[in-house]
């Protein structure tokens, strides 16, 4: 609907800054990079995606494990990650939500711009659907499956 196309597109440009302290989430950031660093990930690149996650989860008030959870499943960590249909990225966005919701200039393969737009269509989700588990089904669209929430979920304790 077009009241939902608007509050996506309000989602996705939300500035507003999080709750917590930088000292908070640099704390945050330095301990949950370093369960990023297995996946093949530099120092580096390991906390340039928690400072991301970190910052696009709480500017949508989601859960930063399930983000990271939802990353592990999806690509690996690989932020050059494309899928057999075309999904791109960390958080494998499909690049229609680009022109839906951005612009069509946007880099799905830039972590930051990944995890904003997958973290703005997940909260989306979860607004419409109310539970995380119906909003990570409709992430993938698979609404009314449990497989892909349920693999989600066993890999929430790895970054709790």
């Amino acid at each position: 609907t077009p009241d939902e196309r608007n509050n996506l597109k309000t989602l996705l440009t939300k500035e507003e800054q999080p709750p917590s302290s930088q000292p908070e989430r640099d704390l945050w950031v330095d301990k949950i990079s370093i369960k990023i660093l297995p996946f093949g990930k530099s120092e580096h690149e390991a906390k340039a995606i928690a400072r991301w996650v970190w910052i696009y989860s709480q500017r949508h008030s989601l859960d930063p494990a399930m983000i990271l959870a939802l990353i592990t499943i999806e690509s690996r960590f690989d932020s050059f990650a494309t899928s057999s249909v075309g999904a791109q990225g960390l958080m494998q966005v499909m690049p229609f939500w680009k022109k839906e919701l951005g612009s069509t200039n946007d880099n799905l393969y830039d972590v930051a711009t990944n995890i904003r737009y997958g973290c703005a269509i997940l909260k989306h989700y979860l607004n419409r659907y109310k539970t995380p588990s119906r909003a990570l089904a409709a992430y993938i669209g698979s609404l009314g499956r449990n497989k892909y929430p349920d693999k989600v979920a066993s890999q929430l304790n790895r970054f709790q």
